[in-house]
């Protein structure tokens, strides 16, 4: 085989080596530095490879952390909605619709009966019915006249009117109606408020207890014909006479006013009038001292005198009368 000779000369003064190599070796060598050459290339290019699709991946990752967050930020679409689901929710509604009416109702017919026992049990007239509403439909013939629903829109114009009686027959009225019902039904509870507060104060004024908070007290003599103390003759008594101790309280029977607060040069004494309103009027005679004047407000239990025997009296006692419309009447009822 053919060899070759390769001599190394060093440049100082060293020896020089000399290096016998073989055709195939000389071969083998020059392919293992091609090999290493095109290997180290072949990595290179992949490196360079490979930077580029991560800065490529980066970047797509950036894009679609981006719209991502545009996505969040913006208002969701909501998906149309079917025919059928359509009908379900309007189908739904209107039966939550329908169930409220029905308990509204329910509760109007409630407080309407609340409304009638209440008159019922403090005395007051139930309120008249005027007209009904009509569910027929309208005729041919047609006018510039309101309707009944019209009226009872405004019940305020009629205080006496009362709600339409068909309402509650109706398994599904409408809302209309119901509007109504609450209107006429609010008139109505306020006039059954001014009805009861005059009510009260019509109680507060009607006499209704003993003139006198003495413990000690009894009717010496009555109302209506009896024997003069003083002349023996049968006379007509136009009051009650209690007995009660010398001084004590002498109270207002009701509210009113003070008409009359003198002494009284007939037989009575020192007197006081009290008028109670609806002709109702209380006189009380023989005082010891009167603690009122005219023109005071006075309510019920108020201390207007002490009790006396002023005036032509036999003892210490109260002459105590009721006058309605003018005309007196037996205390006695009047005495609780």
């Amino acid at each position: 085989m053919k060899k070759w000779t390769v001599m190394l000369i060093p440049h100082d003064r060293g020896s020089s080596r000399t290096l016998n190599l073989s055709a195939y070796q000389i071969w083998l060598v020059v392919m293992v530095v091609v090999g290493l050459s095109f290997t180290t290339s072949f990595f290179f290019k992949r490196h360079e490879c490979y930077v580029r699709q991560v800065k490529h991946l980066e970047k797509v990752r950036r894009d679609i952390e981006t719209q991502y967050a545009q996505q969040l930020s913006a208002p969701t679409p909501q998906p149309a909605m079917t025919a059928q689901e359509r009908l379900e929710l309007e189908q739904r509604l209107r039966s939550e619709y329908d169930a409220t009416l029905s308990r509204i109702t329910a509760q109007l017919s409630e407080l309407r009966d609340m409304e009638n026992q209440a008159r019922g049990l403090t005395g007051l007239a139930p309120r008249r019915t005027v007209r009904d509403v009509s569910m027929s439909p309208a005729g041919g013939g047609k006018g510039g006249g309101s309707s009944s629903l019209d009226a009872l829109a405004y019940p305020e114009e009629d205080p006496k009117i009362v709600s339409p009686s068909v309402i509650y027959g109706l398994s599904q009225p409408s809302a209309d109606l119901i509007i109504q019902e609450i209107n006429l039904r609010t008139a109505s509870l306020q006039e059954l408020v001014r009805d009861l507060r005059a009510k009260q104060e019509e109680v507060t004024r009607l006499p209704s207890i003993w003139p006198t908070l003495s413990g000690r007290r009894d009717i010496s003599s009555p109302f209506g014909f009896r024997k003069d103390p003083y002349t023996f003759r049968i006379s007509h008594h136009d009051g009650t006479d209690i007995t009660a101790p010398l001084g004590s309280p002498v109270i207002a029977t009701a509210k009113g006013v003070v008409v009359y607060s003198e002494y009284d040069r007939g037989g009575l004494g020192h007197l006081v009038k009290i008028n109670h309103g609806s002709g109702i009027e209380t006189w009380y005679g023989h005082l010891q001292s009167r603690l009122v004047e005219v023109g005071d407000q006075v309510e019920r239990k108020t201390v207007i005198g002490k009790l006396g025997s002023t005036g032509r009296s036999t003892g210490p006692h109260i002459h105590y009368e009721v006058h309605v419309n003018g005309v007196r009447v037996n205390p006695a009822k009047y005495l609780k």
